[in-house]
């Protein structure tokens, strides 16, 4: 049985991490929507504090964890929520995140 055929139309997932590793944590937290599409593309419909753009991470974790999956069929994927911690946020927590978020809204773990 091909498990890619049971990949959905549309699915969303909230997925947040905080951790501490040392003095700082590590911490993000996103929620993804996708739905199918003749081809892969990221929107970002969130807004981000002020010289803090974690878009380019997020996306890149997404493709890392569509390609890990080996995914036969394109998304859309939209971010549209963020939560933000004032000290601990950083690219590694959000890429970590948007990683899970992604395997859990696609139910790649099977």
């Amino acid at each position: 049985m091909n498990m890619q055929s049971n990949r959905p139309e549309y699915a969303s997932a909230t997925c947040e991490t905080h951790r501490n590793v040392g003095p700082r944590g590590v911490h993000g937290g996103v929620t993804l929507e996708f739905e199918r599409s003749a081809e892969f593309s990221f929107v970002s419909e969130v807004t981000w504090p002020a010289g803090d753009n974690l878009d380019a991470a997020v996306e890149n974790a997404v493709r890392k964890a569509l390609a890990k999956i080996q995914s036969i069929y394109n998304y859309r994927c939209r971010l549209v929520a963020i939560k933000w911690h004032p000290v601990d946020s950083c690219q590694a927590g959000f890429a970590f995140v948007a990683t899970r978020a992604t395997h859990a809204a696609l139910d790649s773990y099977q």
